[in-house]
């Protein structure tokens, strides 16, 4: 356990240093960015007399139909006061049709369309959820509050993106960077949900150490938050440069965050699927399984959405795909806090996605399926059907009197595995209980293996390990050492 904790530590830190050694590069930009708001600041502040001037020369120009001049003190007008209704204005008739003008409503229009409509659901969608989810009386809170904030900053990411999907942002300039600040935070989240949830991991004082990239991003950004309305404005308003100065290394540590995180809470999860067959408890796993591989999903998908934003990847319409996924994160949680509460209040039980729609058309009525489940579990416990060596799904199928599809639907639905992984649970089981009444070890592995129902010993090892996590000598050694 000291092991492990010292590889975080050695990876929070290194973390950190690479974040630290990696913004020094950008100070330079910053400070040119800092000089350059301390000229703006001067240039905003233009005298009453100045704006009156824009405004009047903007409607001259429209008037003489001298579109070209006429924008350019519209852009100049809206630049100095953040009146975005001045573009729609009825003085500008004359050349409301001119190819300068439209070019200019069309930058500056609000646009309504489908994946705006589908952002600005899923961020209201998850907000809910985050409420849902810490006001639901539940065995572990700090849980619960963990997935919320993963769900939360999701979703104010998707109203963020709506802004600029619908073109509202410079009518709502303090939004600027706003979700930013979260970009180094879903991994962390999930990783010690997963390790609360399957530990019940208690938190130490140097898991902080994994929030600092976070900490050290909200530092780089904060100055752009005390900006005032109209500097922040004329940030968004002027749209050569819509990334943070800093953003390509922004994008790169976030890279490093998620695939590191999806590495951890995979290493997590493989390290406890072993334990799921002899227990019976695989359903409870599929909830981690599910959102740990949206996690990787999203990590895959934004590594794509980097190489379409520096033009690796020429195919502009995967630059949304890794927001299709932030989507399907949002509605997975919000469904399953819906259909499956129980997750949330400490009784984890759900459908594999994987067998969601396998017997969608089987015509078997619940009556009948719970009838051959009686019958196979009688199969099982009473005749140790498992212990014929040449056993297949077919001839459990006849000896059940039924189809083989049946069967298969039975052994998946109520047992929550395959033909194969049932019977070798089975199986393994019934050699726990041999290798126990075997106090003097007169048995030999391999006689036991062909007792139980396996064809030899490679694969009644393999089978042993894979759902006790040690060997049947290593067993035998743990049993002899409890006597």
């Amino acid at each position: 356990m000291q092991l492990y904790q010292s590889k975080i530590l050695w990876f929070a830190l290194c973390f950190f240093v690479s974040i630290n050694v990696i913004v020094a590069d950008e100070y330079a930009s910053f400070s040119n960015l800092n000089s350059a708001n301390v000229k703006a600041k001067q240039a905003l502040n233009i005298s009453t007399d100045s704006i009156q001037e824009y405004r009047t020369l903007a409607i001259e120009f429209a008037n003489k139909s001298q579109a070209k001049e006429s924008t350019e003190y519209i852009i100049k007008y809206i630049s100095a006061t953040s009146d975005m209704s001045f573009l729609n204005n009825h003085l500008f008739r004359t050349i409301e049709n001119s190819s300068e003008y439209q070019v200019l409503k069309e930058k500056y229009s609000p646009k309504i369309g489908f994946f705006g409509f589908l952002y600005f659901c899923t961020g209201l969608l998850g907000i809910f959820v985050f409420v849902i989810l810490n006001l639901k009386k539940s065995t572990d809170k700090i849980s619960n509050f963990l997935i919320s904030l993963f769900v939360l900053f999701h979703s104010v990411f998707m109203l963020h993106l709506m802004l600029y999907v619908i073109n509202i942002q410079f009518y709502l300039p303090h939004a600027l960077f706003v979700s930013t600040t979260f970009s180094f935070l879903y991994g962390p989240l999930l990783y010690f949900y997963c390790k609360r949830i399957i530990y019940n991991y208690k938190f130490k004082l140097i898991d902080a150490l994994h929030f600092l990239p976070s900490v050290i991003l909200l530092v780089y950004i904060f100055p752009y938050y005390l900006m005032s309305g109209l500097e922040k404005f004329n940030e968004v308003f002027d749209q050569a440069n819509t990334l943070l100065p800093g953003a390509y290394t922004i994008i790169v540590v976030k890279i490093l965050s998620l695939t590191i995180y999806a590495y951890l809470l995979l290493r997590i999860y493989n390290k406890n699927r072993s334990k799921l067959s002899i227990d019976n408890n695989k359903s409870k796993h599929l909830w981690q399984r599910n959102i740990i591989a949206l996690h990787t999903i999203y990590a895959v998908a934004y590594i794509i959405y980097a190489a379409v934003l520096v033009k690796i990847i020429n195919f502009p319409i995967l630059f949304h795909l890794q927001t299709m996924v932030m989507v399907g994160v949002v509605f997975y949680v919000a469904y399953i806090s819906y259909v499956r509460p129980e997750i949330f209040v400490g009784k984890i039980k759900l459908i594999d996605p994987i067998n969601l729609f396998k017997y969608q058309k089987s015509g078997m009525t619940p009556s009948y399926s719970l009838e051959l489940t009686d019958n196979l579990l009688k199969l099982l416990n009473e005749d140790k059907i498992f212990k014929e060596n040449n056993l297949s799904l077919e001839m459990l199928s006849e000896k059940l009197e039924t189809t083989r599809h049946n069967a298969s639907q039975v052994i998946n639905e109520h047992f929550k595995m395959n033909f194969s992984e049932l019977m070798n649970k089975y199986r393994i089981q019934e050699a726990v209980e041999i290798l126990k009444k075997d106090e003097f070890n007169n048995l030999k592995i391999i006689q036991i293996a062909y007792e139980v129902g396996f064809n030899n010993k490679v694969t009644f090892n393999k089978s042993f390990k894979k759902i006790l996590s040690q060997t049947p000598t290593q067993y035998l050694d743990s049993l002899h050492k409890e006597i």
